[in-house]
């Protein structure tokens, strides 16, 4: 009986502490954006599946809403419809800021999307939408769906040790990546 105990705790050990093995479904995966970090994670369960640099608003009336919203659509090569102006899809149109994927969120003018600026991922440029590479928006599309949960969030950029912590995890992502590779 000790064996079986003993078995059935180290089961639990490697689900719990060996990355990609898990028991979750697609349902229980979800997005998470820290502002302050300016990272977009997707989570599945506890594990963490992506981390994407992104975007996001400036402070003021282009910042970035924090709360809890679902994928509500999924365009690709969007129109982009700004200050009365329509911007035909990107790269034909390359004033157009949505780049070549949008992902509506439950917040009416808000979603997370591609962009026209390579550089912006990292900063507080946008107008409120969480923008990122195009080629991370593809990548991102790929693996979400409608209702997906997303969560945006102020972050901690003020808690120093909170903020080695997520140092460390993404260390720690980038070197299991590599090793993938």
């Amino acid at each position: 009986m000790k064996k079986i105990a003993i078995i059935l705790i180290i089961c639990a050990l490697v689900f719990a502490l060996v990355p990609g093995i898990n028991a979750t479904s697609a349902s229980s995966r979800y997005i998470v954006v820290d502002k302050s970090y300016r990272l977009l994670l997707v989570k599945n369960g506890q594990s963490i599946e992506q981390v994407i640099p992104v975007c996001v608003g400036s402070s003021g009336e282009n910042e970035t809403p924090a709360g809890n919203y679902a994928v509500v659509s999924i365009v690709h090569h969007p129109n982009w419809y700004f200050e009365g102006k329509t911007y035909a899809p990107y790269p034909s149109e390359p004033q157009n800021g949505l780049g070549v994927l949008w992902m509506g969120i439950s917040k009416p003018s808000y979603g997370l999307h591609g962009t026209n600026e390579p550089f912006s991922p990292g900063m507080n440029l946008s107008h409120g939408c969480v923008r990122m590479n195009n080629s991370d928006v593809m990548k991102l599309a790929d693996i979400s769906f409608i209702g997906e949960k997303v969560e945006i969030r102020e972050g901690s950029q003020d808690n120093f040790l909170k903020h080695l912590e997520a140092i460390t995890i993404l260390y720690n992502i980038n070197n299991i990546l590599k090793e993938a590779d």
